[in-house]
C-alpha cells in the first residue's frame, strides 16, 4: 500500500469513528438537563416598602425520587437573600436596595431552575 493511500485510508477511518460518537452521543440522559419549575417565576416586591419576602416553590412533578435537598441561592446577595429553605419551598427576603436579583435553586441530580425578583 503506497502513502498516499494508507493516509486516505487512515483519514477516513478517523472520520468514521468521530462520526459515529457524534451521532450516540445523545443515548444517556445527561445530569442537569431536566429543568425545574420555579414559582412564580416573576416576584415584583418594587410596592413601597410593605412586602419584603416571598415564597418560592418548586413543582413536585419537576423532581425524581432523592432530588431534595434543594439549594437555594440569589446572584446578588446585597439585594436579598434566602432566609429559609426546607421540602420543596425557600423563603426570599429582600434588602432596602432596588434592582433585579436572580433566584436559583438545584436539586440532588444538578436540575436547576430560576426565578427573578424586581424590588
Amino acid at each position: 500500500m503506497n502513502t498516499k493511500s494508507f493516509l486516505a485510508a487512515s483519514a477516513g477511518l478517523v472520520l468514521l469513528v468521530l462520526g459515529g460518537a457524534l451521532l450516540n452521543s445523545g443515548c444517556e440522559e445527561g445530569s442537569g438537563t431536566q429543568g425545574l419549575t420555579v414559582e412564580p417565576a416573576f416576584a415584583d416586591l418594587t410596592s413601597g416598602f410593605t412586602n419584603f419576602t416571598q415564597t418560592f416553590t418548586v413543582s413536585k412533578d419537576d423532581l425524581r425520587e432523592l432530588s431534595l435537598p434543594l439549594t437555594w441561592r440569589v446572584s446578588d446577595p446585597s439585594l436579598g437573600s434566602i432566609q429559609a429553605a426546607g421540602g420543596y419551598s425557600a423563603s426570599y427576603t429582600r434588602t432596602k436596595k432596588h434592582g433585579d436579583n436572580g433566584i436559583f435553586v438545584e436539586d440532588q441530580y444538578g436540575a436547576e431552575g430560576a426565578a427573578t425578583v424586581r424590588q
